[in-house]
């Protein structure tokens, strides 16, 4: 059992991400933790440089966690847990998504490495033969058009306490599978991390799954999945296929988390996640910031995609999918409304800033941070950040760089961020000698960034007259971001952001003797005017007092109507509002399902949820039989006739006359039943309430009485030395500690007594080739899934959906297990003639069983 309410203080352990990031865990749950527990690791601050041995001894930590998102180890994670043994500390796998924390001995480990190389042989030997692209675009193509033809809003179901609105009921989960973005900051990386941060305050509970990992997620403390996906081309057919291989990746994701409500920003060519949100009918949220396709042929290589029909057509089917659509601007809506989207459907919603990461510099910030740049309080800084993309401006403000710098001896220019048009502004820089006057930090972390705006008195957004072919729809986060900071700001007038900065001075008017500032924000200049963008910046800057008052106005504005919480706020408003509702096809909510996790007892409640509902036995019989004895005796008749001929004989049921016998699990009281016509004293202690009432009416029938207790295998409520004989049956591989139990069996046995356990066998025909290869590999749920939990999945049969943990064991390592037992046998059985192979057929069952059976059945006596 795992203490939830340890003291965490003084338990360290290093937290190893998928992508090899590391963190400092001190959590002290984890200290007992003896196999494979259900359990929710709070992901730490991560960062990467100092590798997880190096960190482990820096902090004198007791073991390595390591995150797990497929059931199979990489080469990293092998060469690593070497490493871990060889200085003699613990290593513990964690499978976020189960949320499932699992202890790695040797024994472990070597399983590991055996799936390992099975997983990567049979990968290498079943490596595919070229498909064509026609036939990959031909699938495209039929699947858009089926889901096309099957989309169907669903309704997604708002929170409220006394008429306002809270949020949303249940979990949220935030999706953007751009697996080749590997940023680190910008525009969308902060739109994605303030925004998933509000909702995640608006959700019960909250989840990021991307395509690459995001740092400033870990600072802000949400969780964040980024799934296994190797592919790094950004060709169109990868672009595409990437629905498939992350479609495959998500769906156990999405049935274990089943949330509420999935917002996603829209990727090229990507309808994994609409399909899978039509597929489960959980509400789907949008977030379109404009045609990703047109973006990509304007301002990439200027060629028409290929295969754009397909392109376009993802995106269609996920506004058809939508519940609702988030836009960034009014240019952004018309495009969708032109091409047949329900205009009910858009929300259009600017973009925002977060007013308490983007704060302005006190003087003594302000100061430290220019002297390290070389800059005094005299100088007037001017900031730019940016992409240094094809609709920035970046030629005008290229263009005005000469003439700002001779007209302002004091300026100093602070460009952050790196480009394909960064050029224009080298260019300027070599040919006017501007070297000392421009600094070019390039890309940077975002919070980094934010402190380095500090230091700027006034910030500029000269955005040009278009986006390639169309007019300019864009939501500039940088124009929010300069607004939160409390500057002078010159932009262009154009679109949104001359929306947003209005009222707002003009370059003529700082040419007035005295300038009156009452709510303007910013000064606006004509887009594409070098000579008025320069006038702007010069006229501005020689006014410090109405760069504060345009500054104030602008902050004010940002924490009024333009904060991310605003944002979240009005998207939940509009996809959960009643009026909208009421204009979708409605489906039914779907039930949760399961008990709640977070603690080992989940484990043992579904022991509970699986036996009291589905009879261990009851599924192999006709079930309805007439007198009720009759089922029993069917029951008992297929188990010892059919399945396992070999049990009266092994399990010694004729051995114990007299004596006092406790079985652990005894299910439906088949084999309690043959102890007791032997002449034995029975004892029955099991977690299933319903397991124990048949068991008892089972023997009562047959004329038999004995003790039936409700109760733990971890924790037997007996005195010590109770027993002659303590036996189970294929159950204390379901209990979270079976050490624990073990030692409990030994406690109340007599001394002498003996103990006959039956576990799951790991070297075996059902395991390796039915649970490993067949579904592990060949059905691929071990891209996405733990061993563990295919077995929980699938070894015991489930009317309920319950979920029993099933573990599995080697000779060696069950014989460790019982050390403190004297003349240990184990037997190896459990194998029907229909189970074996063909390749194998020349073997007798009854002779294969013994070395390649699924039950091991250890024997021991107490000293």
């Amino acid at each position: 059992m795992v203490p939830l309410g340890t003291d965490n203080k003084n338990f360290k352990y290093i937290f190893v991400s998928d992508a090899f990031e590391t963190g400092v865990i001190e959590d002290g749950r984890i200290e007992t933790v003896t196999e494979r527990h259900q359990m929710t690791l709070e992901r730490p601050v991560l960062q990467s440089g100092t590798p997880p041995l190096q960190l482990a001894k820096n902090n004198s930590a007791k073991g390595i966690i390591l995150e797990m998102n497929r059931g199979w180890i990489s080469r990293r994670h092998l060469k690593l847990g070497r490493g871990v043994f060889k200085e003699k500390l613990q290593l513990f796998f964690y499978w976020p998504l189960e949320e499932v924390i699992e202890h790695i001995d040797h024994f472990r480990f070597r399983l590991h490495i055996f799936m390992f190389l099975w997983a990567s042989a049979y990968q290498l030997a079943r490596r595919p033969t070229s498909i064509s692209s026609a036939d990959y675009i031909r699938h495209h193509k039929a699947l858009l058009h089926k889901l096309r033809n099957n989309a169907a809003p669903v309704s997604i179901d708002g929170a409220s306490r006394n008429g306002v609105r809270l949020g949303v009921k249940g979990a949220g989960l935030y999706l953007r599978l751009d697996y080749w973005a590997r940023i680190n900051s910008g525009g969308s990386y902060g739109h994605t991390c303030y925004l998933a941060k509000e909702m995640a305050k608006v959700s019960e509970n909250f989840i990021c799954i991307m395509g690459s990992r995001f740092q400033l997620l870990d600072t802000l403390g949400l969780r964040q999945l980024v799934p296994d996906f190797s592919c790094e081309s950004m060709n169109e057919l990868d672009l595409l296929n990437a629905s498939n291989g992350y479609y495959d990746r998500l769906k156990l994701a999405f049935e274990l988390y089943m949330p509420s409500y999935v917002y996603e920003r829209l990727v090229p060519g990507n309808y994994a996640g609409m399909r899978l949100c039509q597929e489960l009918k959980i509400p789907y949220i949008v977030e379109y910031n404009g045609s990703e396709t047109i973006m990509r042929q304007s301002f990439g290589d200027g060629r028409t995609l290929q295969h754009k029909e397909c392109f376009i057509g993802a995106e269609m089917v996920a506004f058809k999918q939508a519940t609702a659509i988030n836009v960034i601007s009014d240019g952004v809506r018309d495009q969708l409304v032109e091409s047949g989207v329900d205009p009910a459907k858009i929300l259009v919603n600017p973009n925002c800033a977060n007013p308490d990461e983007y704060v302005p510099g006190s003087r003594q910030e302000i100061s430290e941070i220019r002297e390290k740049l070389g800059w005094s309080d005299q100088h007037i800084i001017v900031g730019f950040i940016g992409t240094f993309g094809g609709w920035h401006g970046i030629e005008v403000l290229a263009g005005a760089l000469p003439r700002i710098c001779k007209e302002l001896p004091a300026a100093q220019f602070l460009l952050i961020g790196a480009g394909d048009y960064q050029g224009l502004i080298l260019e300027a820089v070599e040919k006017y000698g501007l070297h000392d006057r421009v600094h070019m930090p390039g890309v940077m972390p975002q919070q980094e960034t934010a402190v380095l705006m500090k230091a700027c008195d006034i910030f500029v957004s000269p955005h040009s007259k278009n986006m390639g072919e169309i007019s300019f729809f864009g939501s500039p986060t940088k124009v929010f971001e300069y607004m939160s900071m409390a500057g002078g700001i010159v932009a262009s007038d154009l679109e949104q952001i001359g929306q947003v900065l209005s009222p707002a001075l003009r370059p003529a008017d700082l040419l007035e003797k005295n300038v009156l500032v009452s709510e303007q924000r910013a000064v606006l200049c004509e887009p594409g005017n070098i000579e008025e963008f320069a006038d702007a910046v010069i006229g501005l800057a020689r006014r410090p007092g109405t760069i504060k008052a345009l500054g104030a106005n602008a902050r004010k504005a940002i924490v009024n109507y333009y904060s991310w919480d605003k944002h979240v706020a009005r998207i939940l408003d509009f996809a959960s509002s009643k009026a909208y509702e009421d204009s979708l096809h409605a489906h039914p909510e779907l039930e949760s399902k399961g008990v709640q996790k977070g603690t080992v007892d989940f484990d043992k409640q579904e022991i509970i949820k699986q036996w009291d509902n589905d009879p261990c036995g009851s599924h192999y019989v006709t079930g309805k039989t007439k007198p009720r004895n009759a089922w029993f005796k069917e029951v008992a008749q297929y188990r010892y006739d059919q399945y396992a001929p070999w049990m009266p004989e092994v399990m010694e049921f004729s051995g114990h006359v007299g004596e006092k016998v406790l079985e652990i699990g005894g299910g439906v009281g088949t084999d309690l039943l043959q102890f007791a016509k032997s002449g034995a004293q029975v004892t029955d202690i099991d977690m299933s309430g319903g397991h124990l009432a048949l068991a008892k009416e089972n023997l009562e029938l047959n004329g038999y009485s004995g003790k039936f207790i409700h109760g733990d295998a971890e924790n037997l409520p007996f005195d010590d030395g109770s027993f002659d004989l303590v036996y189970s049956n294929g159950v204390i591989h379901h209990t979270p500690n079976t050490q624990r139990a073990v030692s409990e069996i030994y406690r109340v046995l007599r001394p002498g007594g003996k103990a006959i356990i039956m576990v799951y066998a790991e070297n075996s025909l059902h395991f390796w080739l039915n649970l490993f290869f067949w579904r592990g590999i060949r059905q691929g749920e071990l891209l996405k899934s733990s061993m563990g939990m295919i077995m929980s999945r699938s070894v015991e049969i489930s009317n309920v959906e319950a979920r029993p943990l099933v573990k599995v064991y080697k000779k060696r390592e069950i014989a460790n297990m019982f050390h403190a037992f004297n003349d240990i046998e184990i037997f190896q059985r459990q194998l029907l003639k229909s189970e074996v192979p063909f390749w194998l057929k020349w073997i007798p069952a009854e002779k294969l069983q013994k070395i390649a059976g699924w039950n091991l059945i250890i024997k021991g006596y107490k000293s």
